[in-house]
């Protein structure tokens, strides 16, 4: 189920903010100044999916799985006039509001437009959420059946090898996500691909060893007509870890998944960041919904080339840029649109993607 609209009330320094989806988003701004703390408003009705539906026990659950938030005075907005948080959730189908009230941080939840034997699925199984802290390289990876037959890869990708090591023969669900060089629509050859277009002539292969409970991920290049032999992710660049989960998130995506990624950027040189970027473009334009929160303008300028390209739809882009309001710890969200010729023509906000401009004017004056 696609999310049209998030409204947040209260919730750290959303004071009262109201965000527009897309099929995919982008949440850019300085540090501090709310993105997370929007992702995390998504998260908390994740963690509490269980207890929305169970009037018996509306307390929220702040520490859990996806995220630990501390307690209510960490997330209250500091000048709120009342102790209530509200988040409102809408879709096509779908209108939903929750006030977090009180110190119990009691949960009151309406769904005006769900029958009476409805109940409040916001996230369908699939929903997958990749955090900024993604596992490490390492010699080998642990086991998880019960997410891998939930097909996800952990919040920090720690299952990212045992899922690819199970689904390595497992044909790729939307067919523009196949590479262009792909030989079939299987899900290890394409994210092998998508991978040498980070770092060229990459092959990737996941083994289980069931008698030591653990996964062995190995790559290896292919240069001329032979080659290399099979290297550790510890001894490999540090940036192929970090987006393997990522591209696998994707390449096992399916219409209608939600996936929330952190940093896409973390440790890819550019062309490695515009190259994610085109591939969250194709996902997106065949119906995956991806909110994404990223310090690169080259994944930004990745997206408009995509637009360009006609990858994506100009339509099914949103930009935020978040920064505080003016004397107030209250953050403010600029709404920026993506033409058909990939082009921003409204004025940029200061501070949007403006380093390189100001240290250029520095360097020629």
């Amino acid at each position: 189920m696609k999310i049209n609209n998030v409204k947040i009330r209260n919730f750290k320094s959303l004071k009262d903010i109201d965000i527009e989806l897309g099929n995919i988003t982008l949440l850019s701004g300085i540090n501090s100044c709310g993105k997370s703390s929007f992702i995390q408003t998504l998260l908390l009705l994740k963690q509490n999916e269980n207890r929305i539906n169970d009037t018996r026990n509306p307390i929220v659950n702040i520490k859990g799985d996806y995220i630990d938030l501390g307690n209510k005075r960490d997330i209250l907005f500091q000048e709120a006039f009342d102790e209530n948080i509200s988040i409102e959730i809408k879709s096509a189908t779908m209108s939903s509001s929750f006030i977090f009230k009180n110190k119990d941080l009691k949960m009151i939840a309406n769904f005006p437009l769900l029958g009476v034997e409805e109940s409040f699925n916001l996230f369908n199984e699939d929903f997958q959420y990749i955090s900024t802290d993604r596992i490490a390289p390492s010699i080998t990876y642990g086991l998880s059946d019960e997410n891998i037959e939930k097909n996800l890869i952990g919040i920090r990708g720690e299952y990212t090898a045992h899922y690819l090591a199970k689904n390595k023969h497992k044909n790729i669900q939307i067919e523009e996500l196949n590479h262009p060089n792909s030989k079939t629509e299987q899900l290890l050859e394409n994210v092998s691909l998508w991978l040498g277009d980070i770092s060229d002539g990459i092959e990737v292969k996941a083994k289980v060893y069931e008698e030591l409970q653990s996964v062995n991920l190995t790559y290896s290049y292919a240069y001329g007509d032979t080659t290399t032999n099979d290297f550790t992710p510890l001894n490999i660049g540090f940036g192929i870890t970090y987006s393997l989960p990522i591209i696998v998130a994707i390449l096992k995506s399916k219409p209608d998944d939600l996936l929330i990624i952190e940093n896409p950027e973390s440790h890819l040189h550019p062309s490695g960041q515009s190259k994610i970027a085109e591939l969250c473009a194709i996902a997106a334009a065949n119906g995956v919904q991806i909110i994404i929160e990223t310090h690169s303008d080259h994944f930004l300028n990745g997206l408009r080339v995509a637009t360009k390209k006609k990858m994506i739809e100009p339509e099914q882009s949103q930009i935020y840029y978040f920064r505080k309001e003016k004397n107030s710890l209250a953050t403010i969200a600029d709404n920026l649109k993506i033409d058909k010729n990939g082009r921003i023509n409204q004025e940029w906000p200061k501070g949007f993607f403006d380093e390189w401009d100001n240290r250029l004017d520095e360097l020629l004056w």
